[in-house]
């Protein structure tokens, strides 16, 4: 998942397609974003991974989870739950929470690097930046709950 994309990115993405008629090219709809392709990109790149829309030769079309997204009028990303639990960095995150164990972003950002997933390659921004994903998502969808006293993450 890219890092640097939050919960209201992708809810004003599928909100402004599902406006439209459900079916948007994407140049107008990063026109409607009030943001430029470049930005586009990676908050498309989530809505995708999310299961939310599709894109079809420059066309993004939403899906019938992104339909029923856009209608839901409270807590959309907990609609998102069980995908958000499938993609990394979630998934190892819950995995090492898991049976009641509390576990740190750096434990899991050291995890990840060993399957050579990384998101940044300086290892004190990589973390930050996982620690930050773990955070805008997985607490906001109800995966995880978080210390911020101890630095550490629990099965919500």
């Amino acid at each position: 998942m890219p890092a640097n994309v939050r919960a209201g990115q992708v809810i004003s993405l599928v909100e402004i397609t599902g406006s439209i008629g459900g079916k948007v090219n994407a140049p107008k709809l990063a026109d409607e974003l009030g943001a430029d392709v470049a930005v586009l990109l990676p908050i498309l790149d989530t809505s995708e991974m999310l299961g939310l829309v599709r894109t079809d030769k420059g066309e993004v079309h939403l899906t019938e989870l992104g339909l029923k997204f856009q209608k839901t009028s409270k807590n959309k990303v907990r609609l998102l739950k069980d995908r958000l639990a499938t993609i990394e960095p979630f998934r190892t995150a819950l995995e090492l929470a898991s049976h009641g164990k509390s576990v740190t972003a750096s434990r899991v950002t050291d995890t990840l690097a060993e399957m050579g997933l990384k998101w940044h390659y300086q290892p004190e921004l990589n973390e930050s930046l996982i620690r930050m994903l773990l955070i805008h998502w997985a607490i906001y969808a109800g995966l995880l709950k978080y210390d911020g006293k101890s630095g550490k993450f629990q099965k919500a």
